[in-house]
């Protein structure tokens, strides 16, 4: 009977344990989430403007027309994926976080509303 050699069999396992690996990625895409942080801007209904708006927080991601208002919507996403690699088996978990801020105004330019989202993303830098 033929028996296989430790050494083929441990070059089995090494290789088997180098193809076998983990993989975790990280990615934010988006506008700087300047509306969070410990002195976030303040912005009064009626008296702030687009203008007080993009000068605190920089451009918006998405300008929208809505009717007689204009609306800034500020978004801020982050991926966070970890991956296992192995022979037979592979698996992929995401988690995706979207950090928002929304701003309305009247004809004038003048804030009507706005809001931001409960998900929170750890302030970033300008």
């Amino acid at each position: 009977m033929n028996r296989i050699p430790k050494a083929l069999i441990t070059g089995l396992c090494l290789c088997v344990t180098a193809l076998a690996g983990c993989v975790t990625k990280s990615s934010s895409q988006g506008v700087a989430n300047l509306w969070r942080g410990d002195s976030p801007p303040v912005f009064r209904m009626g008296s702030s403007t687009e203008h007080d708006v993009m000068t605190a927080l920089g451009p918006p991601s998405q300008v929208i027309a809505l009717g007689d208002q204009t609306v800034f919507y500020y978004l801020l996403e982050q991926t966070r994926s970890q991956t296992a690699i192995f022979i037979v088996y592979n698996e992929t978990r995401t988690n995706i976080i979207y950090d928002r801020a929304i701003f309305f105004f009247d004809k004038q330019g003048r804030l009507t509303e706005f809001a931001t989202s409960n998900e929170k993303i750890a302030p970033t830098k300008k």
